[in-house]
């Protein structure tokens, strides 16, 4: 990755002069710059065509082996998962802004190919993807590449004014191609650019960043939004961005919100455990899946599905009382350990152990698994241990204190996992904490260690892209397969 970063800065290192690896911060800066050699900010002659986005696509290819695509879950008022929001990561995408247009397009173009080449929405199912672009970039040929259903382009304005007159044929075309439209609408955003707030009223989907507003500007904002309207028009769908505590989450869900994405489903601060703990109506279906005689394979999946279920299990049979000489990892040897009879017996003793569940557990499932299949797909790559069972358990329990409101410390007490996955989850530095740090850091929108942590665990960020992307389709389909 730094080689081909190198070569795109035209720079060289002897073979024989050992050079330490640059920070994250220079390794920033020099993303950075490759842009700015692609896409000079002075000096660069408009162009009436594509050419110049042809011309540094040679660059991008390049670029693209140092770039991560960051995602971000979205959730509907019926407190599930609708979509994900997909950007590149924090520190490239703020050193653009203000930039002008063909440094922009570069932007929008790396983060295109990263997605058509990832075919996302095979993996998304019914949810949304809601892709990040400049108005600039609309007449951009790679979004014939991405499919139109579940596809919303969130424009969010640069530097140049916004002119509807121009922008409106294009939105129209991309609307009638099957595209959804959404607007991202800020204070700053809505004081440098008059046109705004009359072209965020015409879209299908608004996110709103209310970190810059109190409750009043909300409401206002909506109402604006609402006259500016035009009739015929379906509800405009708003989303609440930059939610940091619960308690915004609560105000703009009363306000009428029907998306909502930020940290304050995995905060640590101030939060208070999940409505339950384990999966009533899952557990009832596997009862009656064990008596019809479902094969236990089928039924091990289906438990793989709900970490807090997994936990128990496992710590159950690598108890003391059990006294197998080796802990048992994964829940098809669990099963056939137990045998139908026992684990009928195990799982009717959980019916007493739960209550409904929440949102905030589904979700903080669904990001557990996410976690354990992303590490299990690296496991053999790089300098990763070829171990993937070990790995999908590191995931999986990395997520279990958040998931049961107690300590990971007394948690890891109640269970026996392998010397290398308990000393990680610990905090103890390894291999295993490197590549859980890897999985931690891809899941976040502040991403600056990330091609730190992929340089330590010797994988690039195509694979680190790809296995998040996949592990995501993998969590949505096991989930899936255990719905009643």
């Amino acid at each position: 990755m730094l080689d081909s970063l190198r070569r795109l800065l035209g720079r060289s290192r002897p073979d024989d002069s050992p050079t330490a690896p640059p920070s994250p911060e220079a390794q920033s800066r020099q993303q950075f710059e490759a842009l700015e050699r692609i896409a000079p900010l002075k000096g660069a002659p408009p162009a009436p065509s594509d050419l110049p986005i042809r011309a540094a696509r040679q660059g991008t290819e390049a670029l693209i082996s140092a770039t991560f695509v960051r995602r971000e879950p979205v959730l509907d008022r019926e407190e599930r998962i609708a979509g994900y929001t997909f950007n590149l990561q924090d520190n490239l995408q703020s050193r653009l802004q203000g930039k002008q247009d063909l440094q922009l397009k570069v932007y929008d173009d790396l983060l295109l190919r990263n997605l058509t080449t990832l075919g996302i929405h095979s993996l998304l199912g019914h949810r949304l993807a809601f892709v990040g672009l400049s108005p600039v970039s609309l007449d951009n040929p790679l979004l014939q590449r991405l499919p139109t259903q579940g596809t919303v382009l969130m424009l969010k304005p640069g530097r140049q004014p916004l002119q509807p007159e121009t922008l409106e044929p294009r939105l129209r075309g991309l609307r009638e191609a099957g595209f959804a439209i959404g607007w991202v609408v800020g204070t700053k955003g809505l004081d440098e650019h008059p046109a705004l707030l009359a072209l965020a009223a015409q879209g299908d989907h608004v996110q709103i960043l209310t970190g810059g507003m109190d409750g009043l500007q909300i409401k206002t904002l909506l109402r604006d939004l609402q006259q500016q309207r035009p009739s015929g028009k379906g509800k405009l769908q708003l989303m609440a961005a930059e939610l940091y505590v619960h308690e915004e989450f609560d105000l703009c869900f009363r306000m009428g919100f029907g998306h909502f994405l930020g940290d304050f489903v995995t905060s640590r601060e101030n939060w208070h455990p999940p409505r339950s703990e384990t999966n009533r109506v899952l557990t009832l279906k596997l009862l009656n899946q064990l008596r019809s005689d479902e094969e236990l394979k089928n039924i091990a999946q289906q438990i793989t599905t709900d970490p807090v279920m997994t936990f128990k299990l496992l710590r159950y049979l690598n108890s003391p009382a059990i006294g197998l000489p080796n802990p048992v990892l994964t829940i098809d040897t669990a099963l056939q350990l137990l045998g139908r009879e026992r684990c009928f017996r195990w799982l009717s003793l959980l019916l007493f152990d739960i209550r409904q569940s929440g949102f905030r557990e589904r979700l903080l499932t669904e990001q557990a698994l996410t976690r354990a299949f992303f590490l299990e797909g690296l496991a053999g790559k790089g300098r990763v241990p070829d171990n993937g069972d070990e790995l999908f358990i590191l995931g999986l329990f990395s997520m279990l204190d958040l998931l049961t409101g107690q300590p990971l410390p007394t948690l890891l007490q109640e269970t026996r996992l392998p010397e290398p996955v308990h000393q990680a989850l610990l905090g103890q530095p390894g291999i295993y904490r490197d590549v859980l740090n890897l999985a931690r850091a891809n899941e976040s929108h502040a991403s600056e260690q990330l091609e730190q942590l992929s340089q330590a665990c010797g994988v690039d960020a195509v694979l680190v892209l790809q296995y998040g992307i996949t592990a995501l389709g993998q969590a949505f389909d096991t989930l899936s397969s255990s719905q009643p």
